[in-house]
């Protein structure tokens, strides 16, 4: 007798495993994550003035690349699908951890705390320098010769130089730039007329003309 062929339809037949599909969620994560800080930049300029509530949004943009980091690199390790979006999300993340660590160091330091605080007070510092022609007591420290470098690499003497001759010029066109607009009319104005009223030489025997 022959063998019996093994039946290839009904319920004996062989059925290959299906394919699964790879999962991309953590690499599209990490992708995502990673361009946070790309997006917000906008958002964190505004913060500035504020050095408390820029350096807690700059630690939560830390905190994001730091996840973008982890994220991609187990999605990776763990070889499941999305591949670029994880090496890209890596990339980018490991770029901007360093300097959104520099960024925090410089939120919390002394000097840009000073400058911020004139910022958000530049009415009233304006005020009172044009009220007493002086630095004020908020802002004495930097008048230490420690800090005389820092102010003669900028090209004024002293603090006081550069606080007079930059800051409060700067903070005066950021406040009313009408008023800077109008002054250099009225410049422009004054040289025309200065223009106008030139001596012409006189020759030998002659008066001077004015015109």
């Amino acid at each position: 007798m022959y063998p019996q062929q093994p039946q290839t339809g009904g319920d004996n037949y062989y059925r290959l495993p299906e394919k699964q599909p790879k999962q991309r969620g953590l690499a599209i994560t990490s992708f995502v994550l990673s361009l946070l800080p790309i997006f917000l930049t906008v958002f964190c300029c505004c913060l500035l003035p504020y050095p408390s509530a820029a350096s807690a949004y700059i630690l939560f943009l830390l905190l994001m690349m730091v996840i973008a980091l982890c994220t991609g690199i187990f999605s990776l390790i763990s070889h499941r699908g999305g591949k670029g979006f994880a090496i890209t999300g890596i990339i980018i993340s490991a770029l901007l951890i360093l300097p959104l660590l520099f960024s925090l160091i410089c939120v919390n330091t002394v000097y840009y705390k000073d400058m911020a605080k004139f910022a958000v007070n530049a009415q009233e510092y304006i005020d009172d320098y044009d009220r007493t022609g002086e630095v004020p007591e908020d802002f004495e420290k930097y008048k230490d010769p420690k800090y005389d470098n820092v102010w003669k690499s900028m090209g004024y003497d002293d603090f006081d130089a550069f606080y007079g001759d930059y800051m409060i010029p700067y903070y005066k066109r950021t406040l009313y730039p009408s008023n800077s607009n109008e002054s250099s009319h009225s410049g422009s104005s004054n040289s025309e007329s200065k223009a106008e009223t030139t001596t012409r030489p006189a020759n030998y025997g002659e008066n001077p003309i004015t015109i």
